[in-house]
């Protein structure tokens, strides 16, 4: 380890700590001060601003103490500040610090001038032992190395190192780390510690040389540590010269040390010093600012109060607090001004009184009139006609949730809008005439039946048109009441079918007997006299004719009983093979059109009324074949989705299609 006396210690922790604790402190308590002050200066801004009583006389006060605490405060802090500058201008001479850096140095030039001999030296032994005592194997003669470095000569002509050199020790170590091969000291110095493994390792990793210092009971030992090469280079041993410097002069230079750095930690401080002390001024100039400022509050505050309490009064009276009273605490002026004030709230409070019950009169009776204003609009809410008000600038204002149901529309949609903008041009035209065939009737109210498309899906509606007067006779607006017959034709159109059903049933069974008889006569004379190609289609199509005749029989029975369609009779069936049947119907009869059957391999058998499935099937292939004259494609697609175990038939043609305003009738006779 190589101590230079210019080298830097730390900074006393303890006086750090004590000096950044003060300043620290301060600072705090400065940002205190200053919020203290600063709120209470915004406190005042703001209630200045908003013209709160007494604002005005507290700022003037406040300003006054201020002012008057400000400028000799000002003045003291200027005086203590150039004094305490000057002060410690004074305690940092330069004459000092320059005695004290000139001292430092002349302890740093002797300290490194004997370390700086002590390299050369050992640079110098380090040559003469590598020539004269490493071996041809390149081994170290520790007898050689300790007749040329012994401070007596044992042989004649042996140069003796000790009687040039100045050193206290010569230690010669092997790269094992652990055998000295010579080892002289001095009768002055007392055998050190070894030098460390760890140290010399630097010296084998190829470090020329290095200086390693540690102090004895006799002052401090310096060591110069160099490598001892043999003549291809290779460190074989390590030399370590030593030079003791007396306890005296290492006390000496540990003293000058000592009182540099202590100078040094003092200049380092100068200016948290300058600043702490700074900092303080600054603390007492703001304490003062402050105690001006509330001694400003707190008289202002005892003349304002009376005042305000008042102005408060007045404020709560003003919002209808009427229940409170002030204390009078005196028999001046302002007491006087408490006690009218007082009586003056008492005599509000009964007026309000009577006030407020004039007040519930009136809302007793507002609340009638809502009550039964609520109880009509809930009735049209209720009724089952559509009710729609419109006034007399065209404005819709009323419509119930019937009208809502029926025209498929919000509310919120047409109220407050003009009528005009929600219909179209047809719509409007239409209701132009009946509201001026309405401004003629003498009675002031028709009737029409009014059919229309909402969302493409046709209404047929029974409207009724009102005109709304008041007493005076003055027109208010149009009410319109309407009811959907749309469900009401379509029920008396299914009535009218079923009657004629029930007539024509009758007709339709007569002949049904005499096709099947003719159809089984036909099976039993002829069928056994065809060819196989022949019998198989005379059999398909007898037995066609036959069932087909049983069925319309069956149906013509349900619907001269009940009029309806016959109940289902369920039993296991394939599609595929139903609407196989189906299609051989139409494939001789219409060459023209191509019919398709796409089948699921997985398709299973399906529980349902096959007679009543093949109905459903050749009156949809009926209808595809009526609107595909020319000829086209029908296809019969069915799936299985054993997911859901669904099986879905379906029937398409590249014919025109249904017409929008048939869909709704679909399923009419």
């Amino acid at each position: 380890e190589y101590h230079l006396i210019s080298g830097s210690s730390p900074l006393l922790t303890g006086s750090s700590v004590l000096i950044f604790a003060v300043i620290n402190l301060n600072i705090l308590l400065i940002l205190l001060l200053g919020f203290l002050v600063l709120r209470n200066l915004v406190k005042l801004i703001f209630e200045d601003r908003k013209n709160i009583l007494g604002a005005k006389l507290r700022t003037k006060l406040v300003i006054a103490f201020v002012s008057l605490s400000l400028i000799p405060t000002i003045l003291l802090f200027m005086v203590s500040f150039q004094f305490l500058r000057t002060s410690i201008g004074y305690w940092f001479n330069i004459k000092v610090e320059r005695s004290l850096d000139n001292a430092m140095t002349i302890g740093r030039v002797y300290y490194d001038g004997r370390v700086t001999e002590l390299q050369h030296m050992s640079q110098k032994m380090c040559k003469v032992l590598s020539l004269k005592c490493v071996k041809e194997d390149n081994s170290i003669d520790s007898v050689c190395i300790e007749q040329l470095v012994n401070p007596t000569p044992l042989l004649p002509g042996t140069h003796v190192f000790s009687s040039i050199i100045p050193f206290s020790s010569i230690e010669v170590i092997n790269p094992t780390h652990k055998e000295l091969l010579v080892k002289i000291w001095l009768p002055l110095v007392d055998e050190p510690p070894c030098i460390p493994p760890s140290v010399l390792d630097r010296i084998f990793e190829g470090k020329d040389s290095l200086v390693y210092s540690v102090n004895l009971e006799g002052g401090e030992l310096i060591r110069v540590l160099s490598p001892l090469r043999n003549t291809d280079g290779g460190i074989q041993a390590v030399l370590a010269l030593g030079h003791l410097m007396p306890q005296d002069m290492s006390r000496l230079l540990d003293g000058i040390r000592s009182g540099y750095e202590d100078y040094r930690q003092l200049r380092l401080f100068q200016n948290p010093i300058k600043g702490s002390l700074l900092i303080t001024l600054f603390l007492i100039t703001f304490l003062i600012i402050f105690v001006s400022i509330w001694f400003g509050f707190r008289l202002a505050k005892s003349i304002t109060e009376p005042v305000q309490v008042l102005a408060e009064a007045t404020h709560r009276v003003a919002l209808g607090d009427l229940d409170f009273s002030l204390e009078a605490r005196g028999k001046d002026e302002l007491n006087s001004l408490v006690r009218a004030f007082n009586v003056m709230t008492q005599d509000l409070k009964e007026a309000r009184r009577r006030t407020e019950e004039t007040s519930r009169q009136l809302q007793k009776s507002y609340g009638e009139l809502e009550q039964r204003r609520r109880y009509i609009e809930i009735i049209l809410q209720n009724i089952t006609a559509g009710v729609i008000s419109i006034d007399r600038q065209g404005i819709v204002t009323l419509m119930n949730r019937s009208a809502e149901s029926i025209l498929d529309m919000s509310s919120d949609q047409v109220i407050g809008k003009p009528y005009l903008q929600l219909l179209t041009e047809d719509q409007a035209t239409e209701f132009e005439e009946i509201r001026q065939e309405l401004s003629l009737s003498p009675k002031g109210m028709i009737q029409r039946q009014i059919r229309m498309e909402v969302k493409e899906k046709p209404l047929s509606l029974l409207a009724s048109f009102t005109i709304l007067r008041d007493r005076d006779g003055r027109s208010l607006g149009v009410v319109i009441v309407f009811d959907d017959l749309t469900e009401l034709e379509k029920i008396q159109r299914l009535a009218a079918w079923r009657e004629v059903a029930r007539r024509i049933a009758h007709e339709v069974k007569n002949p049904l007997t005499p096709i099947q008889l003719s159809a089984q006569r036909l099976r039993k004379k002829y069928l056994d006299k065809l060819d196989d190609e022949a019998r198989a289609v005379f059999d398909k199509c007898t037995n066609t004719i036959i069932s087909q005749a049983k069925e319309l029989k069956h149906l013509v029975d349900e619907f001269s009983n009940f009029a309806r369609m016959p109940a289902p009779r369920l039993r296991p069936t394939r599609l595929d093979d139903l609407a196989d049947e189906a299609l051989a119907i139409y494939r001789d009869g219409y060459t023209k059109i191509e019919f398709r059957l796409e089948v699921q391999d997985d398709l299973p058998e399906a529980l349902l009324d096959p007679d009543q499935i093949k109905r459903a099937l050749i009156n949809l292939l009926d209808n595809s074949v009526a609107s595909m004259p020319d000829g086209g494609e029908i296809k019969i697609q069915i799936t299985y989705n054993s997911a859901v175990n669904e099986i879905c038939l379906s029937v398409s043609d590249t014919g025109p299609g249904i017409p929008p305003e048939d869909i709704p009738r679909l399923f009419e006779p």
